[in-house]
């Protein structure tokens, strides 16, 4: 359980689960749907993976890494990130997402994953095919949607000639497990396999130095953290989560959240109150 986010309620935001058979190459899927009378951004945080933003309505902008992108496409794909994407958007919004797992993606695509790092993709022509798809997700309704994501990407699951290696998700997992609290040689020591080719999986099969998705991992539960406002003092939960002083914390959290630990502290605990600390299901 999390608090009730005012600003993803305004804009009809809406999660779904896959298919099982999906469950390891696919997070979620998503949707947006709102008709706005002002300006509105999301802030997306970095996860360490990519996904497709299929639209439905107005052109909207993407930015990341302070590039800016005019999202006119149908089918945008949203790179792997080290940094916050910001969605600006408009009047009538509708969009439905589809949100793959860490490696997750690497069975799907011809392309190297590390060509899609920072950027964002007009994708609606690409090898994937997605006409089709677009035209029968515009007049479904939002259950059909997902099992029509589901089909298309069962589809292409099957025609993947490529396969993760056997040590990609247990690394991962444990990365998890710790938080990010862990470094390279100890996921070497505890897997049994060299550095080198810890950070070849990586490369090959997020896109990510295996050292920059540690740090997302860790930013993303300290984020959490803060988000709960179970917090002693900003400076604990630096410390209870990896971080051995105060000034290079501040500084992660500003990278991968464009604002500090205090502001963002402030603005949730403001938010909560507002909302007399009502809570919705994560």
């Amino acid at each position: 359980m999390a608090y009730f986010n005012k600003e993803l309620d305004e804009i009809g935001f809406k999660l779904y689960e896959p298919c099982e058979k999906l469950k390891p190459y696919i997070l979620n899927y998503w949707k947006i749907e709102a008709n706005l009378t002002e300006k509105r951004s999301l802030k997306i945080l970095t996860d360490g993976s990519l996904g497709f933003v299929i639209n439905f309505a107005n052109p909207f902008f993407l930015e990341v890494s302070q590039k800016k992108m005019l999202c006119s496409s149908t089918v945008t794909l949203m790179g792997q990130t080290k940094s916050p994407t910001i969605m600006n958007f408009n009047n009538k919004v509708e969009a439905f997402g589809i949100r793959f797992n860490p490696a997750g993606a690497y069975r799907f695509f011809d392309e190297e994953l590390s060509s899609f790092q920072d950027r964002n993709i007009d994708y609606k022509d690409s090898f994937w095919n997605f006409v089709e798809l677009f035209e029968k997700l515009k007049i479904c309704s939002e259950e059909q949607r997902v099992k029509l994501c589901d089909e298309f990407l069962l589809e292409r699951l099957a025609l993947s000639k490529k396969e993760n290696s056997k040590y990609t998700f247990e690394i991962i997992d444990l990365i998890n497990k710790r938080k990010g609290d862990i470094s390279v040689e100890e996921l070497s020591s505890y897997f049994d396999i060299s550095v080198r080719q810890i950070e070849r999986i990586f490369k090959k099969e997020l896109g990510l130095t295996v050292k920059l998705f540690i740090r997302i991992i860790r930013l993303r539960n300290t984020r959490d953290k803060i988000s709960s406002l179970k917090v002693d003092t900003l400076t604990n939960t630096a410390y209870d989560n990896g971080f051995f002083d105060q000034a290079h914390f501040i500084k992660e959290f500003k990278s991968f959240m464009s604002e500090t630990p205090k502001n963002y502290y402030s603005n949730k605990l403001q938010m909560a109150k507002e909302l007399n600390y009502k809570k919705y299901k994560a």
